[in-house]
């Protein structure tokens, strides 16, 4: 079930009324927003209940067993057993076919012979709701002083039906106390109305539209298309993913501020960004603060062992967790060069600045940082150009496939077809939103709370039709369902 459904229309108006009725009963609201949850994701995938069930049921008994009163020895076992089986589920899904891809290609006859293998299909959300679940229990082993989590709280967690497809990736310390009381009041509504709209119309309107129009046919045959068609798909692409994921997370935010919960803010105008590490700490937030604490911290991180290594290796299992594909790796590989190179700079640039202090150099004495705007301004476009060539691997079928396409950037003689004016000047939309979205948000959103009932809904039906109208036949699934 996707949230540009109507479908998902349906469920969510029966599910808002309960959810207004019962949210101050905390007899009855827990189980009852467990059976929404449930229904939800049985909705969209009925073969894999079962399966989210017992990663919620897993990572709570390992969160019961890591109490203080257990000896160190107990409390490693058990959270070393949980992050087996977890991570064991999560590669069996994954990587399967990508395993018996490699034992065909040493000649064992798996398909058809003696040892034929079924046919493993993705659950939908596996990614985030297993990272989900571990979280609390890694959590709960690293402070044991924390609150034992109910059985009943940590399945609604690992279940909650706005994130469960795609994200935010939840932390349980932030989720608990909002499921215990509402933490959004009655100004949180229009801007939950706000992020609804804006998530339709990125999905629907922009995203879908890019999609039909610039991306897809320069990425299956990318020889047909001139220079500038292969560029536009590269830059329509960059847009794309960004409007798809941005626009389901803001889809996510707005559903649970109605419910009374916030996820959290998961983009903060990436394509803004001056250097990798800053791009990082704006896309996909919940994930990249995921691997950050739990992985690439744990690893060491920048204090202990060399911290070019910890990131190279985190980046590289970051594009490992979205598929068992070369290019997925590459990928990774390829972030993690660009932040290891990052954290040099930066971190020589911060050494320069200590020994300047050392020596007691006055501001004024130090030598003048002369066009700093020109040089954010280069820093900008390094950094996006350098993104959007990476993400050629993300979007392409095959690492082949993608080369061809990354040559044809580079064949300024090459003649054929372009993308549509109307794709470029989405891609120009995508940098507008992210450089003045905050403002235009806040606005909609002050105006929004200042209409009458009657005149907020024109205002609803009003862009209803504009998305509608925008929006081709039929809506692709999210990017990141597959993930």
């Amino acid at each position: 079930m996707q949230f540009t459904s109507l479908d998902f229309a349906l469920f969510f108006g029966i599910v808002l009324l309960l959810n207004w009725r019962l949210r101050e009963s905390p007899r009855f609201y827990p189980p009852t927003l467990l059976v929404f949850n449930l229904v939800f994701y049985a909705l969209s995938a009925p073969k894999f209940l079962p399966l989210l069930l017992i990663v919620g049921i897993l990572n709570w008994r390992a969160a019961t067993l890591l109490g203080p009163e257990r000896s160190p020895f107990f409390r490693r076992l058990v959270i070393s057993v949980d992050v087996v089986l977890n991570l064991g589920i999560l590669a069996f899904f994954k990587y399967f076919d990508f395993l018996l891809t490699s034992l065909e290609s040493l000649g064992l006859p798996l398909h058809g012979g003696l040892f034929s293998l079924p046919e493993i299909v993705y659950p939908v959300g596996l990614s985030f709701f297993t990272f989900q679940g571990l979280s609390l229990a890694i959590d709960r082993y690293r402070d044991p002083e924390l609150k034992s989590p109910a059985f009943l709280e940590c399945l609604i967690f690992v279940s909650f039906f706005p994130t469960v497809l795609s994200g935010p990736i939840q932390r349980f310390g932030n989720f608990l106390p909002q499921l215990e009381k509402a933490q959004t009041g009655p100004e949180d509504y229009s801007l939950a109305l706000t992020l609804i709209i804006t998530g339709l119309f990125k999905k629907v309107a922009l995203s879908s539209y890019l999609s039909e129009y610039a991306v897809r046919g320069v990425f299956q045959m990318p020889e047909q298309y001139s220079f500038l068609g292969v560029l536009g798909a590269v830059y329509g692409y960059s847009a794309q993913i960004y409007l798809d994921f941005s626009g389901y997370s803001d889809l996510a935010q707005g559903v649970g501020l109605l419910l009374g919960f916030n996820v959290g803010v998961n983009f903060a105008s990436p394509y803004l960004s001056t250097n990798i590490r800053d791009f990082w700490r704006r896309w996909h937030i919940s994930l990249s603060s995921w691997l950050r604490d739990y992985l690439y911290i744990p690893l060491g991180g920048s204090r202990k062992g060399s911290a070019t290594l910890n990131l190279i290796v985190t980046q590289t299992l970051g594009g490992l967790w979205h598929g068992a594909h070369l290019r997925y790796i590459l990928w990774g590989l390829g972030h993690g060069f660009l932040l290891a190179a990052t954290h040099a700079v930066l971190l020589a640039r911060k050494r320069r600045e200590r020994a300047l202090d050392a020596l007691n150099f006055k501001s004024w004495q130090r030598p003048v940082k002369r066009f700093t705007g020109l040089k954010k301004f280069f820093a900008f476009l390094f950094t996006f150009h350098a993104v959007s060539l990476l993400w050629i691997l993300f979007r392409a079928d095959t690492t082949a496939r993608a080369w061809e396409v990354f040559t044809g950037l580079f064949d300024f003689s090459r003649r054929g077809e372009g993308i549509p004016l109307l794709a470029w000047i989405i891609v120009f939309i995508t940098f507008f939103g992210q450089w003045a979205g905050k403002e235009m948000k806040e606005l909609m959103t002050l105006v929004q709370s200042r209409m009458s009932l009657p005149l907020l809904s024109l205002w609803c039906a009003f862009w209803v039709i504009i998305i509608l109208r925008l929006g081709p036949d039929g809506v692709l699934p999210f990017i990141y369902f597959q993930y």
